[in-house]
């Protein structure tokens, strides 16, 4: 189904109004939110469009930005350490699936379809004893375009010193005990 060309598209999806993205913790299932930034939302949706490829067969998904080395998340609630591609909400995943096959899989589909019935729309065979006719009428129709968001703000915004990245935890969290983002040990004052 893959073609010569690439075939382009840009994604846009839902961040809070301080511009983080909402996480989830794989193991604990609780919501944290990190800071956006294009290079770390490279990595992150590389292994999402991978899982993606997978579930949906011979498409080949790769974003602008080439390979990445994996980044590495620690869930502030439980400490699980993970990819980060792997703390993507629930939602969020579905939101990207949709996505792909509106925007790649069902045009490609679509394409190979409508090859398949204009090799019929001239297929008329008569002779004098039978007749053979085949008519294929496939209509191009595309799924309404995913909506991501909009993104509560909620949370409490919390500067990491250590490595002096952002992150929001649950408003009253205070049993963060090593930063997400570097691991190093946290003192809360």
């Amino acid at each position: 189904m893959s073609d010569d060309q690439p075939v382009r598209f840009s994604i846009s999806f839902a961040l809070d109004k301080d511009e983080f993205l909402r996480r989830t913790c794989p193991n604990c299932g609780r919501s944290f939110k990190t800071k956006a930034d294009p290079d770390d939302l490279a990595s992150i949706l590389q292994p999402a469009f991978k899982r993606i490829e997978n579930e949906i067969g011979d498409v080949s998904i790769s974003t602008e930005h080439e390979e990445h080395e994996p980044q590495y998340l620690s869930c502030p609630y439980c400490n699980h350490h993970a990819e980060s591609g792997d703390m993507l909400t629930g939602e969020f995943q579905i939101y990207l699936k949709r996505f792909v096959m509106r925007e790649y899989v069902l045009p490609q589909i679509n394409k190979m379809l409508s090859g398949f019935t204009d090799g019929f729309s001239s297929t008329s065979q008569s002779n004098s004893f039978l007749r053979f006719e085949v008519k294929a009428d496939f209509e191009n129709i595309l799924p309404p375009r995913p909506i991501s968001g909009p993104e509560p703000p909620d949370m409490t915004k919390v500067e990491m010193l250590c490595c002096g990245k952002m992150i929001k935890l649950y408003d009253g969290w205070y049993d963060l005990e090593e930063c997400p983002f570097c691991g190093t040990k946290v003192q809360i004052i």
